[in-house]
C-alpha cells in the first residue's frame, strides 16, 4: 500500500516537473512582443532623376514601434547600374545622422539607369529595402 502511495506521488511529482519545463517564450508576455514587430526601414531617394555630376541625396529612415531607431547595427547602401556585374556593385556604409537618419550623399558620371539596395540590421532583424533613379547626360 506505501509502496503504490509512494509510485502516485512521484507521478505527480514528474508530472509537475515536466509541465514546468514547458517552452516559456509561448505566451509572449513583456519584452518578448517588442522583439518580434518588424523594423520598418523607408527607402527615400531624392531626386530620382539627376543630370551626371549632380548630387543625390539616399536616405533610410529607420523606425522600430514607431520610434526612430539611433543605434542601428550597420546601414550600407548597395547602388549599381544597369548591367553591371555583382562586383561592380558599390557598397558605402553610413553613420547615423539623428532621428532615426542615415544619410548619404553621392553624384554619379556615367548616365544610365541605377538600382540602390539600403541594407539595415537593427534590433536583430535585417530589411531591404530597394529603389531605382535615373542618371541623365
Amino acid at each position: 500500500m506505501r509502496r503504490r502511495r509512494w509510485s502516485v506521488l512521484l507521478f505527480a511529482l514528474i508530472l509537475i516537473v515536466i509541465s514546468g519545463c514547458g517552452d516559456k517564450n509561448s505566451g509572449n508576455h513583456g519584452d518578448n512582443n517588442m522583439a518580434l514587430e518588424p523594423i520598418q526601414v523607408q527607402l527615400q531617394v531624392n531626386p530620382t532623376e539627376i543630370q551626371a555630376g549632380e548630387k543625390i541625396r539616399f536616405e533610410a529612415l529607420v523606425t522600430h514601434q514607431g520610434k526612430p531607431v539611433d543605434d542601428a547595427k550597420e546601414v550600407m547602401f548597395e547602388i549599381w547600374k544597369d548591367g553591371d556585374s555583382e562586383d561592380d556593385h558599390s557598397k558605402i556604409t553610413v553613420k547615423g545622422a539623428g532621428e532615426g537618419k542615415y544619410v548619404l550623399e553621392k553624384s554619379f558620371k556615367a548616365p544610365g539607369s541605377y538600382h540602390v539596395i539600403s541594407h539595415v540590421t537593427a534590433r536583430d532583424q535585417h530589411s531591404m529595402p530597394s529603389a531605382e533613379f535615373v542618371v541623365k547626360e
